[in-house]
């Protein structure tokens, strides 16, 4: 097997967290994984599958500082940085590039930064299912999680025929739906052969760079173009390259069209970790359903609540009196009070902030 490289993408800002996530403290950052930032409990899901000195993270020059500090035994030179940011096909063909400017033959694994998954060794057996599969030089693989209820923010992938001899229940992969309707995504959990994408990807550099080929032409380009100037050390006409790549995510880019997909179906615990609401399937609750998640010496204390989700970091107390079913954020020089049905939906929030001229707040 070719050797096993993993990039992590770490360059979003998670809005639906705002205030806690900011331009400079993304979700990412936040203690969200039994109490670490959620980009370390991704790296350390991939120790003993993958050598240190191949582990990657791809984010943008803001962040990349405090990234640094948060990842002491990340090395350096495995940064790489977006010029800025264009969705996933474009990160993806950064990271390819840069991958293959030393190791062209190398198996690539892909997951993002702010998933909490669980437990490891079952996350571990997975992604070796995957490169196993991937093993043939021209199978794409992504993996899919068995749906628990109709869910309306995730993408999904439709399954066809298993493939034969796979370590894990795999199938070949007929259809991408982005986020359908409740009554699709209800018909979707009805047919029995529909998984959530998980965003989590593995393939040959090789089988990537010729599904680019063919369903991408200009993304295919940019990635040849970003390789020619890596190896010259280019950092000019490497942002160059990468902003002709066309900003688009990689499923419509190129998994949608690729001749040869693979759908792996997961066999983990798993949490995109989407809203504040999210935080009651990965928290502890208290006898009347409230969830609170604090860090840095936070406290919260309740009285005659129910199903609030206090999320709550430094030196303060969140009292909580007769009050039910809120999002309550206390950070920093923030504080967000609102119904828990309407945190998914704190994007239009931020845009407010935005127009109302508060930059700092970002």
């Amino acid at each position: 097997m070719s050797s096993l490289h993993a990039v992590i993408m770490a360059g979003g800002s998670g809005t639906r967290f705002w205030p806690a996530s900011r331009q400079r403290r993304p979700k990412q950052f936040l203690p969200l994984a039994n109490g670490k930032p959620l980009i370390e409990a991704t790296l350390e899901r991939l120790h003993g599958l993958v050598a240190p000195e191949h582990v990657w993270v791809a984010t943008n020059r803001q962040q990349a500082k405090a990234l640094a500090k948060l990842l002491p035994n990340l090395r350096r030179e495995r940064l790489i940085l977006e010029p800025e940011a264009r969705d996933t096909a474009p990160c993806i063909a950064l990271a390819a590039a840069t991958i293959a400017s030393t190791d062209p033959g190398a198996t690539m694994i892909v997951l993002p930064a702010d998933h909490v998954i669980e437990p490891i060794d079952a996350f571990q057996t997975m992604l070796r299912a995957g490169a196993a599969l991937a093993a043939d030089g021209r199978t794409l693989v992504t993996f899919g999680i068995p749906p628990t209820h109709p869910a309306t923010g995730f993408g999904y992938v439709e399954c066809g025929a298993p493939i034969a001899n796979a370590a894990l229940p795999a199938f070949t992969a007929t259809r991408f739906r982005e986020k359908p309707d409740r009554a699709t995504a209800e018909q979707f959990l009805a047919a029995g052969n529909f998984l959530w994408n998980s965003g989590i990807f593995v393939w040959r550099i090789d089988a990537l760079r010729a599904a680019m080929d063919a369903a991408s032409p200009p993304l295919a380009a940019s990635t040849t173009a970003m390789l020619a100037a890596i190896q010259k050390q280019e950092k000019a006409a490497t942002t160059r390259a990468f902003l002709q790549a066309p900003a688009k995510s990689i499923d419509f880019a190129v998994m949608e069209k690729a001749p040869a997909v693979a759908v792996v179906r997961a066999n983990v615990r798993w949490d995109d970790v989407g809203s504040f609401p999210a935080l009651a399937g990965i928290g502890s609750a208290d006898p009347h359903g409230n969830v609170a998640v604090l860090a840095d010496g936070a406290t919260h204390l309740t009285l005659d609540g129910k199903r609030n989700i206090v999320y709550a970091t430094g030196d303060r107390t969140v009292a909580t009196f007769g009050v039910h079913d809120l999002v309550i954020v206390a950070v920093d020089d923030a504080v967000l009070v609102c119904p828990r049905e309407q945190a998914a939906d704190l994007k239009r929030l931020v845009e407010h902030v935005r127009a109302a001229g508060r930059a700092d707040l970002l």
